[in-house]
């Protein structure tokens, strides 16, 4: 094993060994930068090379743009009645059903399916079976 100093034999100042060791450091240094250089070089000559990481580039957006979409997409407000809601307390009587409550509020020629599900979800209810007696809340027209 060879051991090189840093400073030549006939340099004896501190200050010209540390410009010589500066100069050695440096000498290597661009010799690597140089092995770097071409070393890249000989990639980007490639035809292959060029291609497929432009073709990773355009598939790594693609997917980064999808992903910011799809959060986009699921970040919405709450679609909830902004504010309280006025509601009307009935008895339910024989012959009462969830269906002949909504069809009473909803407007000529809409859905009354919309009023089913928003009386059940009112009154906490899982099944729109009612008993004679019970006492629920009807969304009241506006």
């Amino acid at each position: 094993m060879v051991v090189r100093s840093c400073a030549s034999p006939r340099m004896s100042a501190p200050s010209n060994v540390l410009s010589d060791c500066r100069v050695r450091i440096s000498n290597v240094f661009s010799s690597i930068m140089a092995r770097l250089r071409r070393a890249i070089t000989a990639c980007l000559s490639e035809q292959g090379f060029a291609s497929v990481t432009i073709r990773r580039s355009v598939v790594f957006l693609a997917v980064s743009a999808l992903a910011l979409t799809g959060v986009g997409l699921m970040a919405r407000p709450a679609s909830s009645a902004p504010g309280p809601q006025e509601v009307v307390t009935r008895t339910v009587r024989p012959g009462d059903n969830v269906w002949s409550y909504a069809a009473s509020i909803t407007p000529q020629g809409e859905d009354v399916t919309k009023n089913v599900d928003r009386i059940m979800e009112i009154n906490n209810m899982s099944s729109p079976n009612l008993r004679v007696g019970d006492r629920i809340l009807i969304p009241s027209d506006e």
